[in-house]
């Protein structure tokens, strides 16, 4: 004969489904705060990329303001050139001027009009390089427009450039460069 009114019994079994539901309650916590703390990673993860691009978007906008972008501007021109106010004259400045300015630096006017407008740019990149490297902006965040004068305008000359930034810039500036999959791609002349 069975005793169903054996509160031992009865006291085990309730014991048992209160210690699983306990358990089962315990877990759902431990799964809802780590789900929690992944979405709350996740989200900080989109600020943190938002605030980058801001960043970046920002660092470009001042380079590309600065008086030192007239140096890659500078550039643009081939044969034709562009006449630039030096020492109150016009003068006419193209891609041969910049170049020539930069293997002879202090020869005149116009060339130290051109070194203090590039020096200037140089100076901007590796304050790029500087916020790259700290994680402030991403590379491909800063990379353009530098990487369309780096294959379209610098490639040609990179050594002529390279020396002259291991000679008058931060070392950052260089390692900017060297980010850029065109720098890497360009032939030595």
């Amino acid at each position: 004969m069975t005793d169903n009114n054996n509160p031992a019994g009865n006291k085990n079994f309730l014991d048992s489904v209160v210690g699983f539901i306990g358990v089962a309650g315990g877990l759902i916590a431990i799964f809802t705060g780590v789900f929690q703390l992944w979405e709350s990673n996740q989200q900080g993860a989109r600020e943190l990329r938002w605030e980058q691009a801001k960043m970046a978007k920002e660092m470009v906008s001042t380079m590309l303001a600065d008086d030192g972008w007239v140096a890659m501007e500078m550039m643009d021109w081939d044969d034709e050139g562009r006449e630039y106010e030096i020492n109150g004259s016009k003068t006419l400045v193209n891609a041969q001027t910049v170049f020539d300015a930069l293997e002879n630096p202090v020869s005149d006017a116009k060339a130290k009009y051109i070194v203090d407008r590039f020096d200037r740019s140089l100076f901007l990149i590796s304050q790029m390089e500087i916020a790259v490297r700290s994680s402030l902006v991403k590379i491909e965040d800063v990379r353009y427009p530098l990487s369309w004068y780096v294959s379209h305008r610098i490639c040609a000359k990179k050594s002529l450039f390279e020396n002259y930034m291991k000679e008058n810039a931060a070392a950052e500036t260089l390692q900017f460069f060297q980010r850029l999959d065109e720098w890497n791609q360009c032939n030595l002349q």
